[in-house]
């Protein structure tokens, strides 16, 4: 069984590749576009899902679209930075959605055929098809938070005759979102988890989660956003998951999948290159005089390299001697006893040390229950319930060894604290600018003034502009505002 599904994979990923380059967003296709002959058996649907992970993988294995343009990162010793990090972005060095709309592409062609194949256990097929419905729903969420205003497309594209589509506005785009979320959460046959690499009905209350914290701030839902966030995350803490008492055990490559993770991606050595942890290491030369050098995750072969650095906003952030956080999140390449620095690199995703050199495999977290916990604090803060959002917050303070939040208890300062609070514990887990923005949208901090490199560009757009590639093959794609 194991070599048919190896097989199946592979020709998928011919599959794949041909569909793949058919950009309907931005050229009408040229030729036809068919998937006939695959879609034979339950058994290929669900090989189509595992392709369409894969390709999640590739989308979400970068920092560009949340840490890079945060308060998170300098400039690191090999680089280089993006335009994203300097906040010079322009029509053509702007991101292209294309890669975005073929994984669109794929799960819409995911769910039209599932939907008309037949199953002889109808919980297989409803378990697909809702994996589908919210792998959708979590991909237009991130471009809405990318882009704003983004096409909608529900139907893959089957021949020539494709229609162009303009940008749909950001409401609708959340209304499509809040459908299809409602669908998955419609079709899971049950509320457990299966694997921790595949969505779930939990994971997919965490999208929800996430969605409506930000629609209750960026586009002003108020209360009931936030009441339907906490029911929500209610959903998420009855499904069996919890905080680890070790935060580094998060992180460790031999407990993937442990307790507090919701959903994450895999990843494994030799299957699909490095996660980006890779591009916040350093290069063992560069660390060659350190005399804690065994205690660094430096490279000497493998392709990593350090572009960025731990920013001074996120090393004053921590407790120097109580947050135990602090030592998973950097670590200092000394000399003279530690009394010189040398280095100051990250340290989060260490990956695994193989013996010809480290090769970065950690998985990509998407959601965990701490990211839950603070979020939950943030709405309970948005609605003036400071004292239950002090309470869930002190819940990742006292694991990290800082206590109780003992600052002043109105509604900004405790805001404050839960934005920071989340730096700390989420830090490199694609979060920050996200965060910020959030908290920009919803008065607690002026983005401006928090983010080293938009201090003197106040009104500079927060969303990203579109590529110049898709304006030339698109006349109906307008640029976003800004730009």
């Amino acid at each position: 069984m194991k070599s048919k599904i190896i097989i199946k994979v592979l020709s998928l990923s011919y599959l794949i590749l041909i569909l793949g380059c058919t950009e309907i967003l931005d050229v009408k296709p040229v030729s036809t576009i068919t998937g006939a002959g695959y879609w034979n058996s339950p058994e290929d649907a669900h090989t189509y899902l595992v392709g369409i992970y894969n390709r999640l993988r590739n989308l979400s294995n970068t920092t560009y679209y949340g840490e890079d343009r945060s308060d998170l990162y300098i400039e690191g010793d090999i680089g280089p930075v993006s335009a994203a990090w300097a906040h010079s972005l322009r029509a053509d060095n702007g991101p292209n959605w294309a890669s975005m709309y073929n994984f669109i592409f794929h799960v819409n062609s995911l769910i039209k055929e599932t939907a008309n194949m037949d199953f002889s256990d109808q919980n297989q097929k409803n378990h697909i098809l809702a994996q589908g419905y919210t792998l959708r729903a979590l991909i237009y969420f991130r471009m809405a938070k990318i882009w704003g205003d983004v096409p909608i497309v529900l139907e893959p594209a089957e021949n020539a005759n494709v229609d162009l589509k303009a940008r749909a506005p950001v409401n609708q785009v959340f209304d499509q979102i809040n459908e299809d979320i409602s669908q998955a959460l419609s079709l899971f046959p049950t509320n457990a988890f299966t694997d921790k690499n595949f969505i779930s009905k939990p994971a997919t209350y965490a999208l929800l989660a996430d969605v409506k914290i930000w629609t209750g701030k960026v586009l002003n839902g108020g209360a009931s956003d936030f009441n339907e966030a906490l029911s929500a995350i209610s959903q998420v803490e009855s499904s069996g998951v919890s905080l680890l008492p070790n935060y580094a055990d998060i992180f460790d490559s031999e407990k993937k999948k442990n307790a507090e993770i919701i959903f994450s991606i895999f990843f494994e050595k030799d299957e699909h290159g490095n996660q980006y942890g890779d591009r916040l290491t350093t290069w063992g030369i560069s660390i060659d005089g350190a005399e804690n050098k065994d205690e660094i995750a430096y490279t000497d072969r493998n392709s990593a390299r350090a572009v960025y650095a731990p920013s001074p906003e996120l090393v004053n952030s921590f407790d120097p001697v109580n947050d135990v956080r602090r030592g998973r999140a950097i670590v200092a390449a000394t000399q003279n006893n530690g009394q010189d620095t040398v280095l100051i690199c990250f340290n989060k995703f260490r990956g695994t040390v193989y013996p010809d050199d480290r090769y970065f495999d950690d998985d990509i977290i998407e959601y965990r229950l701490a990211d839950m916990i603070l979020l939950k604090a943030e709405a309970l803060a948005a609605t003036n319930k400071i004292t239950e959002a002090i309470t869930e917050l002190n819940k990742t303070r006292n694991r990290a060894g800082i206590g109780d939040y003992s600052g002043p208890k109105d509604k900004i300062s405790v805001e404050k604290e839960i934005l920071e609070e989340r730096k700390r514990e989420l830090f490199n887990e694609l979060k920050r600018w996200n965060d910020l923005v959030r908290f920009h949208n919803g008065g607690t901090i002026n983005i401006y003034e928090v983010v080293p490199n938009l201090n003197g560009k106040n009104g500079y757009p927060l969303y990203f502009p579109v590529s110049q590639s898709v304006l030339d093959n698109n006349s109906l794609i307008e640029q976003t505002e800004g730009y």
